[in-house]
């Protein structure tokens, strides 16, 4: 089932990228939208032809969009609700400002006249004509842009990468093998996620603590259930809730390092109590589980519920 999510999110999200290219370049062959979204031909004439069914309810002649395929080449008809001028909220605006400023930061996106364009006229819109800056500041601090470009070429080549990271909480820097997942932005910073060979674990690592990155040629095959979002809610909170668990020294040393937490402190035996945002019952089950025997006394009891019950079922697939 997660894989079938996984699957049917990845194709969504290139229809959607997909459709502002092919209505911006009438006539595209099928051919060079395939290279360009990395899919099988097959596959995509398929994407293409799923929108047929978009639009909205009533679904007559003005309401649907219409794909023309005249061989190889394609025409996208918007509907005639989509040529209406799109109006967004205040939030909403300042969402896709800070998003997209915070993308307009990475390496390589000087060149971006679409986006700098985009956030130009939201710059205009917060002002509404004042010819005054709108007060927003995004910034993120990516570390090294080498190293970043380094993450990037990995994540688009789907090729493993070498890293040397320096620990906060220890001071120290080790070398890792690091299977590349994707990027994400959260509380000022860059994390690369990931599988990390050394722990044998998926780990995020704060792209300004990288100190060096060598691309590998190993594959790096991103699991079908990624979902970015699962740790984008664990920082901003959304959709979340508090975990509070006693974790040894062991794993402490560098627990806090790849986790939102709140709140630490020392106890009597050594072991340490940790505040955290858990990005979902889900996402706390699976994180307990992980850890095993190196957790205890986890708060609220449901997420230690919600922990047995993974465990449970992962134990009967194997039985």
């Amino acid at each position: 089932m997660a894989e079938n999510r996984g699957r049917l999110s990845r194709r969504l999200e290139r229809i959607l990228t997909m459709l502002p290219y092919v209505i911006a370049h009438p006539g595209v062959e099928v051919t060079e939208l395939a290279a360009k979204f990395e899919a099988p031909t097959k596959e995509l004439v398929k994407d293409l032809e799923m929108l047929w069914f978009c639009g909205l309810p009533g679904y007559g002649p003005g309401d649907l969009i219409e794909v023309s395929l005249d061989g190889d080449r394609v025409s996208v008809d918007m509907a005639d609700y989509f040529s209406k001028t799109l109006r967004i909220t205040p939030a909403e605006a300042l969402a896709l400002y800070a998003g997209g400023a915070a993308v307009s930061s990475l390496p390589g996106m000087e060149k971006a006249e679409a986006l700098r364009r985009a956030l130009t006229k939201l710059d205009g819109a917060f002002n509404a004509g004042a010819g005054e800056s709108p007060g927003i500041s995004v910034t993120l601090e990516p570390g090294s842009p080498a190293h970043l470009e380094g993450l990037q070429e990995a994540l688009t080549s789907k090729t493993g990468v070498e890293i040397e990271y320096l620990s906060a909480s220890k001071g120290e820097l080790t070398e890792r093998v690091v299977e590349p997942w994707g990027l994400i932005a959260a509380h000022g910073h860059w994390y690369l996620v990931g599988l990390d060979h050394l722990s044998g674990e998926e780990r995020m690592f704060r792209t300004d603590r990288v100190k060096k990155v060598v691309v590998t040629d190993d594959p790096v095959e991103v699991p079908p259930d990624f979902d970015p979002d699962a740790y984008r809610g664990a920082f901003s909170g959304h959709g979340s809730s508090t975990l509070t668990i006693e974790i040894p020294p062991a794993v402490a040393s560098w627990f806090e390092d790849y986790y939102p937490v709140t709140a630490a402190e020392t106890l009597a035996d050594g072991w340490r109590r940790i505040t955290l945002i858990a990005g979902g019952e889900r996402w706390a089950a699976t994180l307990i589980v992980r850890l095993g025997g190196d957790v205890r006394n986890v708060e609220p009891p449901e997420m230690l519920a919600a922990a047995r019950a993974l465990a449970a079922s992962i134990a009967a697939r194997y039985e």
